[in-house]
């Protein structure tokens, strides 16, 4: 195989030949509502997928379009990638399914090998998990039981799944725990180190960051006892919630707080993990070793699901938390992640993502300066993000424009996901950067045309 980087290149990308939703489209998603849950039926897009192929999408009324998407930044170098696709064929071939707790396959131990030999120091333990959602259910087990203490403190921003303890755990959206937030005690939620929209300010003497100081003097001093607290749980680059990396002084002063009150932490690397930020894992853009890390979505290659959380002896050192599913790391997933990590070895993915993230400053940067409803852009690696505002002095969020923006993208077969705060680019990590350009000058006329 080629040293490069391998994408798919095609001129007629995007090409819209039906105003979505097309004909077709329109039929079938009209019967889907009359058979599936009308929570699901009511939130799928305008299109209904015949293809995907690298950064391209084709409906099945003959439109394509432009990926910007990835699957919620689940396919991390392109999409049905023909040497991970065939690997986990084969495994299916040769196992079918079958239960890893309860017989191990010959790719679990490479898997767990190799996953830790790309971790940071001091992780050395691997649990196994269906998907990301699974792995953070079973790493807050962990941090309960290595501390014997039940709260486990979140960040406001943060999505860790919506099912369950992972669902508690989050709050980028109060409607996303709507029904069951009260019945699963133990969480308690801080901003997220938002350099855009923190309400704090580091005090003098401190800690020298704002939400550290917060949690120090005001969380931790009125209202939990940290004798209480497991640790806490952070995704290191907020995701879904506007693409957001705390800034440096947050770190060094929130490792020293972990290590103050003898608290873990967890970095919920689902999203962030296996190149987006551009290092395998968003942690080592910081030089942080975290006690837990939970992993998922492009784990598999964007072929199958898989997920998994590392852990240190002292947050994994015992063996009576049963964890995972009858489908966690079956044969054919672990195929996946371990072609997957090969094709990290193979090709100049990370130094593709490092190149991106350039170019997405630059562009995303005069867009700010073009138009004055954006507040706010943000470009960490392949997370990519525009926030927009009815007053950039107010920073008072216009959601309505985002989506007007987001549909006017979808017109001109761009695909990028209006969030709760923001619309987000989550390209391909292998898109060349002309098709970055491309794609960012589509989104240029939205908006325009969006603010008439």
């Amino acid at each position: 195989m080629s040293e490069e980087v391998r994408s798919v290149e095609r001129s007629d990308v995007p090409s819209i030949v039906a105003n979505p939703p097309g004909p077709r489209t329109a039929e079938i998603l009209e019967r889907l509502r009359t058979v599936l849950y009308r929570g699901t039926a009511e939130d799928l897009g305008p299109f209904v997928i015949r293809r995907k192929s690298g950064y391209e999408i084709e409906d099945v009324d003959g439109n394509v379009y432009l990926d910007c998407i990835s699957a919620m930044a689940s396919v991390p170098a392109g999409s049905a990638r023909e040497d991970i696709t065939e690997a986990a064929v084969d495994a299916l071939r040769r196992y079918g399914n079958e239960d890893t707790h309860y017989f191990a396959h010959e790719d679990v131990l490479p898997l767990a090998e190799r996953l830790l030999a790309i971790a940071p120091p001091g992780l050395t333990r691997v649990d196994i998990a269906l998907n990301g959602t699974e792995a953070v259910e079973t790493a807050v087990r962990f941090m309960r039981r290595a501390t014997g203490r039940p709260i486990v403190i979140g960040f406001m921003g943060g999505y860790h799944g919506e099912a369950g303890t992972a669902g508690a755990a989050g709050a980028e959206a109060s409607d996303l725990s709507f029904g069951y937030r009260a019945l699963m005690p133990g969480f308690t939620h801080v901003p997220y180190p938002n350099p855009y929209r923190t309400p704090f300010t580091a005090r003098p003497g401190g800690s020298g960051d704002g939400t550290v100081d917060y949690l120090r003097d005001h969380l931790l001093h009125h209202a939990v006892d940290p004798r209480e607290v497991a640790g806490f749980l952070i995704e290191p680059v907020m995701g879904s919630g506007g693409c957001v990396a705390p800034p440096d002084t947050f770190w060094s002063a929130f490792v020293e707080l972990c290590r103050e009150f003898d608290l873990l932490w967890c970095a919920d690397e689902v999203k962030t993990g296996f190149g987006r930020t551009g290092e395998m894992f968003a942690v080592q853009r910081w030089g942080l070793t975290p006690d837990l890390m939970a992993l998922g979505k492009s784990m598999g290659g964007g072929v199958m699901p898989i997920g998994a959380v590392l852990g240190s002896d002292r947050a994994m050192d015992f063996d009576d938390v049963s964890t995972g599913s009858t489908w966690s790391w079956l044969p054919a997933a672990c195929a996946a992640a371990l072609e997957t990590l090969d094709v990290f070895e193979r090709e100049p993915i990370l130094e593709s993502v490092r190149t991106l993230e350039r170019a997405g400053c630059e562009l995303l940067g005069v867009l700010r300066d073009r138009h004055a409803c954006i507040g706010d852009v943000r470009v960490v690696g392949c997370f990519m993000a525009v926030e927009f505002v009815r007053d950039r002095e107010t920073k008072e969020r216009d959601l309505e424009l985002m989506e007007r923006v987001a549909r006017g993208c979808i017109r001109r077969g761009l695909l990028a996901d209006p969030s709760t705060t923001s619309l987000n680019l989550q390209p391909s990590l292998v898109m060349p950067v002309e098709v970055l350009e491309q794609a960012v000058s589509i989104l240029d006329e939205a908006i325009a045309e969006a603010v008439g």
